[in-house]
């Protein structure tokens, strides 16, 4: 007999508190949500390729069976359940809400936002310590309109409005923070579970941390740098040589420099209007995210 396909999906946009949620869900005695955390099945397979070659690599995108693993021990549980950040990454991954309606039309959905304004410099944050960013705030965000498109939740969410009307909800992180049982309660009633002890489970998680480095130099000895070949010859290498490597390829980054208040401004001049299109979407008003409040 065929296992069954998840009928639970947190989508979200990135550094908006997926992880946290997903264990909170796990924790549910109702549901399972997939062992690892982010297998992005149902994203094209070039463009997650290009996107995340992490994620690409783990090799669960388009391998049914490979993907039905991680919901194995899901037993009678109510829901199964996975995670993506990467469902929510217009442009650059397209067409996985006509994907996921095709084989669960009957699916939940749960969508996390968070404060566009605040999500958008943790994101950079996360590039930054990622490797994956070299260049400075300013240029980063007005260059790159990755940061732009991952915040705008009207955008992202419209496709599964068209295709799961009345199986989504829309969660946001400040909510959950301020009062999980509340936000826990609330959601497990909307899944028809039980509520008791809903918001117990809920941690924030991936916090980033104060200290973060940026890569300089060639782009190529990065990328040397986490190959299997270059971890063996580290192990061979003194500790006094590593530091002296690490200090001329890493600059460390000050906190000014994770958020200069001419960002902030532009990034709330940028995200208000898209805000705005949200609550009218929603009919629902989010006035204590940074990005609409009083200056």
């Amino acid at each position: 007999m065929t296992e069954p396909l998840p009928n639970l999906f947190l989508i979200g946009a990135m550094r908006a508190g997926t992880t946290a949620l997903h264990e909170a869900l796990n924790a549910h005695p109702q549901i399972v949500m997939s062992s690892f955390k982010e297998p992005a099945f149902f994203a094209d397979p070039d463009e997650l390729a290009s996107d995340s070659r992490i994620v690409s690599q783990a090799g669960y995108v388009g391998d049914r069976a490979r993907y039905l693993t991680l919901f194995a021990d899901a037993g009678d549980a109510v829901y199964r359940g996975e995670s993506s950040t990467h469902y929510t990454k217009m442009p650059r991954i397209n067409g996985v809400a006509d994907r996921i309606a095709a084989v669960a039309p009957q699916a939940r959905i749960l969508y996390l936002v968070r404060d566009p304004v605040e999500r958008t410099l943790s994101h950079y944050r996360y590039a930054v310590r990622a490797r994956e960013e070299k260049r400075p705030l300013h240029a980063a965000v007005t260059d790159d309109s990755f940061y732009a498109a991952v915040s705008h939740y009207a955008m992202q969410l419209r496709p599964y409005l068209d295709s799961f009307a009345g199986r989504i909800r829309v969660c946001a992180l400040e909510d959950l923070v301020r009062d999980p049982d509340r936000e826990m309660g609330a959601l497990f009633s909307w899944l028809g579970l039980d509520e008791a002890g809903a918001g117990a489970a809920f941690a924030q998680r991936n916090a980033s941390p104060s200290d973060v480095a940026m890569v300089r130099g060639p782009g190529f000895l990065h990328q040397a740098g986490r190959t299997a070949g270059y971890r063996r010859i580290r192990s061979l290498l003194p500790e006094s040589l590593l530091n002296r490597v690490r200090s001329v390829l890493l600059r460390p980054v000050s906190q000014d420099e994770m958020r200069d208040d001419a960002v902030v401004a532009y990034l709330r001049e940028l995200h208000e209007p898209q805000v705005r299109e949200l609550e009218h979407l929603l009919d629902r008003e989010f006035a204590n995210w940074l990005t609409l409040r009083p200056q």
